[in-house]
């Protein structure tokens, strides 16, 4: 039972070690740290709008595919139409990374760079929650509880 749990923690610690990581790369990608990459206007543009009501609220959802390198690059954002109203985000122009060409923005980066924030405090809260038990939990109390019904340490 016991290396059973710590296959459990260790699944954890990658799914959100992991998770973490990811979100941390695509916010340098999309320069929240520094103005590393270049971001270039797509041209060649086609973009598709549609919009959809999601209990009281209207959602825009932003389908767009570019050409660069004879390459076809697809992806869609997805957003409530007042937010984007209310920053103004020009949704009729695309950027793309000049280095990594599938990493694309509609209107300003911004909105991308909140997504990897997000993502980065909700998967760093976990996998510091999930560190913390792993750490300073009695496993042998909690396996002696849930399997035997009664407490049953090997620290005495």
């Amino acid at each position: 039972m016991k290396g059973f749990i710590k296959l459990v923690f260790y699944v954890g610690f990658l799914f959100w070690g992991g998770g973490f990581l990811i979100e941390f790369s695509q916010f340098c990608l999309y320069n929240g740290v520094s103005d590393f990459f270049v971001y270039v206007k797509a041209d060649d543009a086609i973009i598709n709008y549609e919009k959809t009501f999601s209990k009281e609220m209207e959602i825009t959802n932003i389908y767009y595919s570019y050409i660069v390198n004879n390459k076809l690059y697809e992806s869609k954002e997805t957003s409530a139409t007042s937010v984007l109203i209310e920053r103004g985000v020009r949704i009729n122009e695309i950027y793309y990374n000049k280095n990594f060409p599938s990493f694309s923005y509609v209107g300003d980066n911004n909105h991308s760079l909140r997504k990897a924030k997000v993502g980065m405090v909700i998967f760093g809260f976990f996998f510091l929650f999930i560190f913390l038990i792993y750490k300073f939990a009695d496993m042998d109390k909690w396996i002696g509880i849930y399997t035997r019904g009664e407490y049953k340490s090997s620290k005495k």
